[in-house]
């Protein structure tokens, strides 16, 4: 089972949903965390990933957005990893891996912190193209991964998207 790691917000958003135990390693791809912000008034969620700090945002989230969370994601996932270049059958392979997900509450302030920073360069990006009605979402995220990233000790920076294709390199060969 892949984790989806919420914040209280979010957790409080879709309802309190059932919450799962989260392994103490993941495999594969690994679990995601996930919160709701707000850009420009809207709300927006947010997914990056534990061992990459791969992320995406999905704008304009409404109640409907939040009831089916799961596919959501997972369409989202697929859209990005297009976008980026990932084939098809390997798409179909990571949906796989994530075709049983439960949700927990966020485990580590490293990658909260992430998504914070990540969080914040979104309303900036936002503000510079005058408004979300400016942006186009697939490139914004291709974007934002191709931003240098730290591991949170200052020693060591990368890129997600380098990340993110590395592991999927190394689990589905691409």
């Amino acid at each position: 089972m892949r984790i989806i790691l919420c914040t209280q917000k979010l957790l409080k958003e879709m309802g309190n949903p059932p919450l799962v135990d989260v392994p103490a390693d993941s495999e594969g791809l690994g679990n995601w965390y996930a919160n709701i912000i707000r850009i420009d008034g809207k709300k927006c969620l947010l997914f990056t990933n534990e061992k990459t700090l791969y992320s995406l945002l999905i704008p304009n989230v409404r109640k409907a957005n939040l009831k089916n969370i799961v596919d959501e994601f997972l369409i989202n996932l697929s859209f990005n990893l297009q976008a980026e270049g990932v084939g098809l059958d390997v798409i179909s392979k990571i949906m796989q891996e994530y075709h049983d997900i439960g949700f927990a509450k966020t485990a580590s302030k490293k990658v909260l912190g992430s998504m914070n920073q990540i969080a914040f360069e979104w309303e900036v990006r936002v503000q510079m193209k005058e408004g979300p009605d400016n942006i186009r979402v697939l490139e914004m995220n291709k974007e934002m991964n191709r931003t240098l990233r730290s591991n949170q000790t200052g020693k060591e920076y990368f890129y997600p998207i380098e990340r993110a294709v590395e592991l999927i390199a190394s689990i589905f060969g691409r």
